[in-house]
């Protein structure tokens, strides 16, 4: 067996020792506050310098005022073991948790900057209305936030307090969940799974007793059972459900739900049908409008049974290309002219598009694209004006897909792909312009 390469270097100068290289690892000072990121009813949050590490995290810190409060503490270090618990691109990951020289509970994390979804969709907290993203960034978030709530869900954990506020958005519309507080653990089997091997760590890894009595949640996103019953008493079915609350929010700029009190919206909540988001938004693709209504349905055993299903849907959703908005021309309409900037292609849902060149006695047809086909794509693919101009032919619908959109799916294909594609495209585009070129040259002839 092969020992392991030992260093028998002698320090030069009779620099350093193996005790003065685990100075920086014993030095009492660890943490250096170098700002405040936060404060709440339970927590300081503060951006801080860990010096045995060389690198900046957030530090949570219990309220001094709390320090006596037992059912406090106890949700605050099950907050830190749950958070632990979790690994998912959406969870923010917990470095440490300790108990600080003032006798307070202390967990450290990753620091994350962004905004909360909130303030991304200018959420007016009056009266709960948002401005709606783009579909296909809306898409993106929402996804997100269903893959870490399977995770979540998957090792046991529900969130229960589901909301923009508790939502943070990165750079690329990347998301973060925070603000695990109200957390319940609904399968002990599933949370402790992974030490399946090692029975005698289960005891030791334990979540603090907690009063699951209590009625936990934000209201305005709360499901019909959070409503009326304690948090022993709830699945994952309700956070499937105040889930689609935020997406119903994203996509018509409003909440299902409304009250003049709080006993009035709990009511609605409960009891009122809520009106599908193809109603109070037409734009709205019936599929998806589909998928939000099934999220809120009043009763658990109808709603989806796991945010893998919600995914799946979503997924097939995105795969049909109905994502991408409609938008509907007369009979006789200009689509888009010869010169334009080339920053969208269209799919024609119904109807008849006549493609064409030149005007007055040069105009020229060079083609007629009907039903299910794809026009206007050279120009956005190569990032330059129109060639020709569109028409609608008659009363026509076309799917909008834009610059961003496309370039995103570009982005994912294999280079080799990428390359092939890139190719096939210059090649039919030359052939294009000669054709156009030879059919002026017939006209000047």
């Amino acid at each position: 067996m092969r020992n392991s390469p030992v260093s028998t270097a002698t320090p030069r100068n009779g620099e350093g020792s193996p005790e003065s290289s685990l100075e920086s690892l014993r030095r009492p000072d660890r943490y250096h506050v170098l700002s405040v990121l936060g404060e709440g009813a339970v927590g300081l949050v503060e951006r801080v310098f860990d010096a045995h590490l060389g690198r900046i995290v957030a530090r949570k810190t219990l309220r001094e005022s709390l320090r006596s409060d037992h059912l406090t503490i106890r949700t605050f270090v099950n907050e830190a073991k749950i958070i632990g618990h979790l690994d998912h691109g959406s969870v923010v990951p917990i470095f440490d948790a300790y108990v600080n020289e003032e006798g307070l509970p202390v967990y450290t994390m990753r620091e994350i900057r962004g905004r909360s979804l909130a303030r991304v969709l200018k959420v007016d907290f009056e009266s709960g209305n948002a401005t709606p993203l783009a579909l296909d960034r809306t898409l993106k978030i929402v996804s997100q936030l269903c893959e870490g709530l399977a995770h979540a869900h998957e090792r046991g954990v529900l969130h229960l307090d589901l909301k923009p506020q508790n939502i943070i958005v990165l750079e690329h519309d990347e998301v973060v969940l925070v603000d695990w507080g109200a957390a319940r653990l609904f399968s002990p089997e599933r949370y402790f799974g992974k030490l399946e091997k090692f029975p005698e760590l289960s005891l030791l890894a334990k979540l603090e007793p907690e009063d699951d009595e209590l009625f936990v949640g934000t209201p305005r996103y709360m499901s019909p059972e959070q409503t009326e019953k304690a948090r022993a008493d709830l699945g994952p079915s309700s956070d499937i459900f105040s889930m689609g609350i935020i997406f119903y929010q994203m996509l018509t700029g409003g909440l299902p739900f409304h009250g003049e009190s709080l006993e009035e919206l709990l009511f609605h909540i409960r009891e009122t049908p809520v009106e599908e988001p193809r109603k109070v938004d037409s734009g709205i693709h019936r599929r998806l409008s589909s998928i939000v209504m099934r999220m809120l349905a009043k009763s658990p055993a109808d709603r989806y049974q796991g945010f893998e299903e919600v995914l799946g849907d979503l997924e097939e959703f995105r795969s049909t290309a109905a994502e991408f908005p409609v938008r509907h021309f007369e009979a006789g309409e200009l689509i888009f002219s010869e010169g334009d900037p080339g920053d969208a292609a269209y799919v024609i849902v119904e109807g008849e598009v006549e493609i064409w060149t030149g005007t007055g006695e040069a105009r020229r047809a060079l083609g007629l694209n009907v039903e299910g086909e794809v026009f206007g794509e050279l120009a956005l693919l190569r990032d330059m004006p129109r060639s020709a101009s569109a028409t609608a032919r008659q009363a026509t619908s076309v799917r909008v897909i834009g610059q961003p959109s496309l370039m995103s799916e570009v982005e994912r294909l294999n280079p080799w792909v990428l390359a092939i594609l890139s190719g096939v495209v210059e090649r039919f585009v030359d052939r294009s312009e000669r054709l156009v070129e030879l059919l002026r040259q017939s006209d000047d002839d």
